[in-house]
């Protein structure tokens, strides 16, 4: 069945994306270009989307640990620093793509929107790494930022805030590390446009790319582990999820609501007009995108600020 046409991209954004083409800037698809060239266009995009950083009070690159051995993470610090939460970033790019420069506007926008520390995790990429080798990655990442989040000058909670394939991350992690005992110092999750539907027969190519490189030998038949909607939702903390209108992928975001509705988790469900995949990362030139990482910056305020997470009500509410 042929998908419906996507509504028209925000003007701004728009004419951002065709400048970047022109300046031979754009982004990749790793299914037509071999990977070391895919990797190397698609840095020249992150470089071209970060070419105007927003100002920050401080960031420092930390070595944490990862699954298997160090991971590299970089700390940002706002001016204005809460102290009830931090947030630990989990970058998109497909599982295969990208790193700590790839998202540096998109972390510094965050932490200054949310008036939070955050720090941003380097996970092994894909195919040279294949599931669970970066859930894994997240999960000792964040384990090892609670017990030192003392000596770092850290709170002791941490919201996961992921986008796109990050986003799957984020869910997968939260599961095991509440598994673990952990849930009380992991009040809430932001999901921007996430990958969460996993491999099935109508997506694009590229994402049906994507996901065979992620999964390696599971591919086509991987476990429910490796899926965020066919995860165990039951105790679920609240739940931002927000992506555009115009993003292929927004089925994944609508698809996880429901199942988080069914089971009666606190979430909010966020479309916005004129967004396409990866809205985030323009922050610096439109307003629009700008305003949507405040919006979920919001949410978080809402649920991460009260002290006793068993406090926060459960209930379910969308916005649109």
């Amino acid at each position: 069945m042929t998908a419906a046409p996507l509504p028209s991209l925000d003007p701004l954004i728009a004419a951002e994306q065709a400048r970047l083409k022109a300046a031979g800037c754009a982004q990749a698809d790793p299914t037509v270009l071999p990977l070391a060239e895919a990797r190397a266009q698609q840095d020249r995009y992150f470089a071209a989307i970060n070419a105007r950083l927003p100002p920050i009070a401080s960031t420092r690159d930390l070595t944490v640990a990862g699954a298997q051995g160090d991971m590299r993470a970089r700390l940002y610090r706002p001016a204005i620093c809460r102290d009830d939460a931090f947030v630990v970033f989990v970058r998109g790019a497909g599982w295969w793509a990208g790193g700590l420069d790839s998202h540096e506007a998109v972390c510094r926008g965050i932490a200054n929107a949310t008036s939070r520390s955050v720090v941003a995790l380097d996970y092994r990429r894909s195919p040279e790494h294949v599931f669970p080798a970066q859930r894994d990655d997240v999960v000792a990442g964040v384990e090892w930022l609670l017990d030192h989040a003392a000596g770092l000058g850290l709170p002791a909670r941490a919201v996961l805030w992921g986008e796109s394939a990050g986003a799957s991350l984020c869910v997968l992690a939260w599961r095991r590390l509440a598994d673990a005992g952990r849930t009380a110092a992991l009040p809430c999750l932001i999901l921007f446009y996430g990958n969460l539907g996993g491999p099935r027969e109508n997506l694009r190519p590229q994402s049906k790319w994507v996901w065979q490189q992620y999964l390696g030998p599971a591919w086509p038949n991987p476990p429910d582990s490796a899926i965020p909607a066919k995860t165990g939702l039951h105790d679920f903390p609240p739940v931002w999820l927000g992506m555009g209108d115009a993003d292929p992928l927004i089925e994944d975001s609508r698809m996880f609501a429901g199942r988080l509705a069914e089971m009666n988790r606190r979430h909010r469900l966020a479309v916005y007009s004129g967004m396409p995949h990866g809205f985030s990362g323009y922050g610096e030139i439109s307003t629009e995108a700008a305003r949507i990482t405040r919006d979920a910056a919001f949410f978080l305020e809402e649920v991460a600020s009260v002290k006793a997470v068993g406090s926060v009500r459960n209930s379910v509410f969308k916005a649109s």
